[in-house]
Parts: C-alpha cells; structure tokens; sequence
C-alpha cells in the first residue's frame, strides 16, 4: 500500500485559518467541559425540583408550574426527555446538548454582530469556557435552554436589521415568547435587546413594536393561568420608591460581581476580566472608531445594564438574589469579552494569547474546581438516597408516598425503580404551600385505591407543615413516624367501611376508656383503625403514650402503633378533669399472621417506660380476637 500524500504547508495553514474548523473544535471543547463529572455530585435540591416536576401528569405538570418560580417549557421539555430514562447522567446530559448548542449559535449571534470572524470565534469561546455557562451547562435546570432561546431572538433581531422579513419579525417573536417561558427573568435581557434594536435602526420601531406585541399575545395564556402567582412573587412587600431605590443598590453589587462568576478564583479573576475590558476598550477608542461602531456595543452593554438593574430589582423584592438568573447576561459578557479580546489583536496579536493565558489563570480555581463540585445553593451535607433507602426498607409496592416539596420526591423518583412505591404529593413548604382543601381532595381521591399512606415531611411538623399533620391526625389513622435526617415520614391507615363499637368501662389511673371502635377485617399485609374513647376523671400526672398491640395466641405482638394521643399535638398532662378524648390510632399488618389476632390496648408513661396499671393490676385490657382473612 502506497503512503498518503503529505498535506502541503500551505493547504495546512488554510485548514487552520478556516472557521469552520475552529467552530467544530470549540463546540466539542464545550461539550468535553460540559460531560466531565456529569453524574456527580449528586442531585442537587433543586434538580431533584425538575426530575419530579417533569415526572407529573400532565395536567399536574401546568398546575405546579403555575404557582412555581420558573415557567413551564423546560419542565414539558424534559418531561419528553424522561422517555430515554431518568439516571442523573440521563436527565443532567439535556443540559449539556441545549449549552454545547449554544457555542455555534453564539458564533452565528456573533458574526452578524460585529462582522468579523475572529471575533465571532472568541465570542463561542467564550459561550464554550465561561464558568458560568460550563456550570448551568451540566445542572437539570431551565437556564441553558433559557440562553438558547436568548440567542434565537438576538440572532433573529440581527438578521430583521441587516435586512429586514416577515420571517425574522415571526422567529424573533416566537424566540422572545419561548425565552419568555423558559425563566421570568429573562424579561430583563429581552428589554435589553429590543432597546438595542430601538436605538440601532430607529426606522424599525413600528416592526419591533409588532414583534413584541405577537411575543405578547403568545404569552397572555401563560399570564391568565400563572399571574397571581407572578403578582405575588413581584410584589412581596410593599415599598416606596426611596426604600426600593437603596434595595436594588445593596443588590446590585452582588449582581455585578455574580455575573463574573468568580467563586473559588476571587478578585483576580474579577480584576484580570475587567483588566481585558478595560484594555479592549481603550485601544478600541485610541482608533477613533465610527458611529456605527459605537452603536454595536449598545448591544452588550445594553443587554448587561439592564439585565444588572432588573435582577437587582426583583432581588430587593424577594429578599434574596441568585446568581443563576444572570445565564442569558453572561452570553452578552462573552460578546464583550470576545470584543475586547479582539480589540486587543488588532492592537498586536501577541496581546491575544497573553489576555487569554492571564483569564484561564486566574479563573482556574473556579473552572477546575468549583464548576464541579455544584455547591450554590447546597449549605448542608445531605444524603438524597436516604428517603428512597427508607420507603424501600419500610413501605409496601401498593402503598402511596405523598411528598410535601418536589426536590424530595425528584430524588425518590430518580431512585424509584418498577416495583417500588408509586408517589404523590401534598406541598407545604416553599416555593409551593398548597391549601389545605386541595390536598384533601387529592389525598381522598387516592385513598379510594390505597388503604396505607405514608406521608415524606422535609423540616417535619415545623411552620407550614404543622396543618398538613394536624388535618391528617384528624381524618386518618396514624400507623407510624420516624426521622430520616431532615425528613419525617408519617405512616397513616384508610379506615374500611365496616367497623365494631364496644362500650368500655376500662380505668387506666386518671383515664377512663369508654369505648373503643375499630375495623374487624384483618388481612396480611393490611391495616386495622382504632379509634379510643378516653374520659379525664382526675389529674394526670404524666404524660403518656398508648399502645395498641395485636397479639398471637402465646401473646407475642405481631404488629403495633404505640404513640402519644391526638397524635402528640396535645400531651396528657394537660387534659382537664372532666374533658372527653377521641384518640385515633392504625396498625400496619405483615405480610405474614396467624390465624387469629388479639387487639389490646394500654398506657404507659412516655418518660419512664413504666406502664399504667388497671385495678385489679392487668397492664392492658384485651378488646376483641380478630380472625384474618386470606
């Protein structure tokens, strides 16, 4: 076999001055970055949000959005990703394709911008390398879809002012509607964009107004179904003007400095990206550039400024800021940094390389390290397996897990396999407090089907979770709690149409049992409700706990719920003499039962163990022997 012919010199250097090359090569520079360490750490709080968002019905999918922080496109978006599996590498790799997209749409963005192919190279550079964008680029989350849809509308309002058509006016429409429905806050750089516009081609307001006004019309049916919750969110506290005037100020230092996104790197990588902008825009000017020229980086500049303000506006509102708000602005930061680079170049070409080799340096600490780790809005360590380890270990196949927060129920899911629990949800912590009468007509309606409810609590009966146990203490039976880390799980019985009332006359110290109600139908791997009829008759001295044992022949408890009345929202030391007590109790049953099952009841001092006893010295009384049904 004859040897290939060796490639002339200067075929070679036409093959690396082509831009085509150069795109390729930094689009799969972008998407190296993008895959390293995708599938750790591991789901975050707020990618757990996603994963069971887009897992919902669809009807449940539009509702939750609604009363969410963000829109819903990139929920509905990875709910047709979902199909291809749910792994963290799985649903964390849309990500990766929607920013690795974004590179050779900056370039195009870039290039229609400024007309020069070195530079439009620099600007998807940037759009590959700035950390910001690396690091969005590998979460579950709507932001690098919301910088796709930026650029789609930036590139279409380029194109409508080199020459104008009707199909940029409907694609720059459409893209500002969709970058619209990605994130609220991307309102501000769309303002940004269009003023740049404005100012641009003053000729093309009337067109602009008409693109906007079609942005508008697609978005009102979005606004009718989600704008009291986008009221409420905008409109947190009431504030003058002089009060909201110092709030954006106090944020807008942190917006600034978030956009640089130099975490772990500090103020030299602050310093050496200003030192960049500030050189590029001084020879820049030493060229006595045209008008024309100036105007261009209205576009950047534009899209920055406002992008600082407005964020800084809805962060004095909320009382908090977020950094990931400011993805579509970094690729405005990636158009002016790649000007400046290449003012610079023109300036002299060793200055190209040097300003590059000074920014890796100084954000190396942030790229290398900080990029990877995922640690915003993480403070805590936390274990996301410990809910899924739980529910595996504790609940049955056909029993329901409610969830009272998305992020929780997105780690389950990510976990959840064929055979494990099916879940739900009943939301009473932020972002999402659902009213106590919705979730009770969902919690009934799934109660026609399963007859054991287990009840995943993050932060446990604390602030708004309190209701949510309380209305379940009152209209179910509780089988069961225990702590997981920052997560209580209430394990809850559905009471069976048929039940037995036996009038008791039981004296337990101060308590008198009056009488006792339960379910007679006793099945493996079922439940049984008890409902106590207790009678205060004198001081308590203690408080405590009940039990209620059901028993085999030889007196061995084959299944149990021992727990303070009312479900501890009231503990005994406090009932009046003379108070009459309905306490409500469910015991889970196993898989496997004897025949027959012995349904005792008693109390016992929840500090000391020791139990209290009857008159004639019985520990327990025995209410009824309950055949099981197989």
């Amino acid at each position: 076999m004859s040897p290939a012919p060796a490639i002339p010199v200067p075929a070679r250097l036409s093959l690396l001055r082509c831009p085509a090359i150069w795109l390729i090569a930094l689009t799969l520079f972008a998407f190296v970055l993008r895959m390293v360490q995708l599938d750790t750490p591991v789901l975050r709080w707020d990618e757990g949000w996603s994963l069971a968002h887009a897992s919902l019905p669809w009807s449940a999918l539009v509702r939750v959005a609604a009363e969410d922080w963000h829109p819903p496109l990139y929920t509905i978006l990875l709910k047709l990703w979902l199909i291809s599996g749910k792994t963290t590498f799985g649903i964390r790799y849309l990500s990766v394709l929607l920013s690795t997209l974004a590179v050779p749409l900056t370039y195009r963005v870039a290039l229609a911008w400024a007309g020069r192919r070195r530079l439009a190279l620099l600007a998807a550079l940037g759009a590959a390398w700035l950390p910001m964008l690396v690091y969005y680029g590998q979460v579950t989350r709507m932001y690098p879809l919301a910088a796709l849809t930026m650029l789609a509308a930036t590139a279409a309002l380029l194109r409508g002012l080199a020459r104008p058509s009707w199909r940029a006016d409907a694609t720059l429409a459409l893209s500002t509607t969709a970058a619209m429905l990605t994130l609220y806050q991307a309102v501000w750089p769309l303002i940004g964009l269009y003023l740049y516009g404005a100012l641009a081609q003053p000729r093309r307001l009337p067109r602009l107004l008409l693109c906007g006004l079609g942005a508008v019309v697609g978005y009102v049916p979005w606004l009718l179904i989600a704008g009291p919750t986008i009221r409420a969110r905008m409109g947190a506290d009431a504030a003058d003007g002089e009060q909201v005037l110092r709030g954006v100020l106090h944020y807008l230092r942190p917006t600034a400095v978030g956009l640089t996104f130099s975490y772990d790197s500090g103020w030299p990588a602050i310093a050496a990206l200003l030192l960049v902008l500030a050189l590029g825009l001084l020879f820049w000017l030493l060229r006595r550039p045209r008008p024309a020229a100036a105007r261009r980086l209205l576009l950047p500049a534009l899209v920055i400024l406002v992008s600082l303000f407005g964020i800084a506006y809805v962060s004095q509102s909320s009382r908090w800021f977020a950094v990931r708000h400011l993805v579509p602005a970094t690729l405005f930061l990636a158009l002016g940094l790649a000007w400046a680079l290449d003012s610079l170049a023109v300036r002299w070409k060793p200055l190209l390389p040097l300003a590059l080799a000074v920014l890796a340096l100084a954000y190396w600490p942030t790229s290398s390290r900080f990029v990877y780790a995922k640690t915003l809005e993480v403070v805590d360590p936390f274990d996301p397996a410990a809910d899924y380890c739980f529910i595996r270990q504790n609940v049955r196949p056909a029993d329901l897990v409610y969830f009272n927060v998305l992020s929780t129920a997105g780690w389950y899911e990510n976990l959840r396999g064929p055979e494990d629990p099916r879940w739900s949800y009943a939301m009473r912590w932020e972002p999402i407090i659902e009213p106590l009468p919705r979730i009770a007509d969902r919690v009934a309606r799934d109660a026609a089907v399963h007859r054991r409810l287990w009840f995943a609590i993050y932060r446990g009966t604390y602030a708004t979770n309190a209701p949510l146990k309380a209305w379940l203490d009152a209209h179910y039976y509780p089988a069961g709690g225990s702590w997981q880390g920052d997560t209580l799980f209430l394990a809850y019985a559905v009471a069976g149409e048929d039940w037995t009332t036996m009038p008791r006359q039981d004296v337990f110290g101060p308590l008198l049992l009056r009488a006792v109600r339960f379910t007679p139908q006793a099945v493996p791997g079922g439940e049984v409700a008890v409902e106590l009829t207790w009678a205060v008759t004198g001081v308590v001295p203690a408080n405590y706990k009940v039990f209620v044992h059901l028993t085999d022949e030889t007196g061995w408890v084959v299944a149990q719920h021992d727990d303070l009345p009312l479900g501890g929202d009231e503990l005994t030391a406090g009932w009046r003499v003379g108070r009459v007590v309905l306490d409500r109790h469910g015991v889970l049953l196993p898989e496997t039962l004897p025949d027959r099952l012995h349904l005792r009841i008693g109390l016992y001092d929840a500090a000391t163990g020791e139990r209290v006893r009857l008159p004639d010295g019985r520990e327990w009384v025995e209410i009824a022997t309950l055949d099981v049904v197989r």
